[in-house]
């Protein structure tokens, strides 16, 4: 990418430009391989785009291009003398299913995530000079992110997961319930507490240990706790949970610190059941409560009578 820095245009274009200038390519070269790409354009413009507006014609240019420029590019190493022979040999089409190759691999970490990144990412004007490599470089890591979100979202939900699984392809739901099962997990082991999900009466075992032990003492077995889970985790699991800071709880930590309204606000960053939640929310704001009042229950669901 040195080379297109100093001089305003994408890598492909100032190789094809050199090679033309010195003699490398012949007349008959340089056409065949504008009209390859012209081709190619239409092609991807016609797959892709919608191609009533020129203005269409023109970005499917440009994605071919884009693609060109990153097989080129991941062909050659950066090398002008090595991309010149590569595009004598093997010709400009060779480029754009090599740079097409990179871009798929995108769907190979995640298909719902590769659904996401537009096509038109990949497009490159004539006086652009972006580093292509760079650019598919972060997309693959933010793939992978992506990727490691669902597949630990699923493997921590198959265990905490107190309620039906609606996956959201939203990326800060999923953190947001990630960190959700991943609390009640800890709140579980705070209880010495083998079980998975919470019930009525381990919610309230945890508010009451929550709320008559030391705070020195619950910050200190909640560290322990951690470390109890973490061994548990699978190693890739566990060590990206880490890398985007899902394993340092400071909200749990935070609620705890401050020792107020603990039952106000720890039920809000638990994993609970429907059955728990509606027994919280007294009555009609989330449900009922076990059979307490079943009577003035049907009495508010029945239309009044005439």
């Amino acid at each position: 990418m040195k080379i297109a820095k100093l001089r305003n245009h994408p890598f492909l274009l100032l190789v094809l430009k050199d090679g033309e200038s010195d003699g490398f390519f012949t007349p008959e070269f340089i056409h065949k391989t504008k009209q390859q790409l012209s081709d190619m354009s239409l092609r991807i413009a016609s797959d892709n785009l919608s191609i009533i507006y020129a203005d269409q014609i023109r970005k499917g240019c440009e994605i071919v291009l884009g693609m060109s420029n990153l097989g080129l590019l991941n062909l050659c190493d950066n090398d002008t003398e090595k991309a010149k022979n590569i595009l004598k040999d093997q010709g400009i089409v060779y480029c754009f299913r090599a740079g097409w190759s990179k871009y798929t691999q995108l769907k190979e970490i995640s298909p719902s995530y590769f659904d996401s990144i537009s096509i038109s990412s990949y497009a490159l004007a004539i006086n652009d000079t972006s580093d292509i490599k760079l650019m598919h470089a972060s997309l693959m890591s933010e793939g992978f992110q992506s990727a490691m979100l669902l597949q630990s979202y699923k493997s921590i939900a198959a265990n905490y997961c107190a309620n039906t699984l609606l996956i959201d392809n939203d990326e800060e739901v999923l953190s947001f319930e990630l960190q959700k099962f991943l609390n009640s997990a800890i709140a579980l082991l705070l209880i010495d507490s083998d079980k998975k999900i919470f019930t009525n009466v381990l919610y309230q075992q945890l508010i009451t240990y929550l709320t008559q032990t030391k705070k020195d003492l619950l910050l200190a077995k909640v560290e322990s706790c951690i470390v109890n889970l973490t061994k548990q985790l699978p190693l890739f699991t566990k060590e990206y949970l880490q890398e985007v800071g899902l394993l340092d709880f400071n909200e749990l930590k935070g609620i705890i610190n401050q020792q107020v309204d603990i039952s106000i606000y720890i039920p809000e960053i638990l994993e609970l059941p429907i059955t728990v939640a509606n027994e919280l929310n007294d009555d009609f704001d989330g449900g009922y409560d076990f059979h307490a009042d079943d009577m003035d229950d049907i009495a508010y669901l029945k239309p009044d009578t005439p």
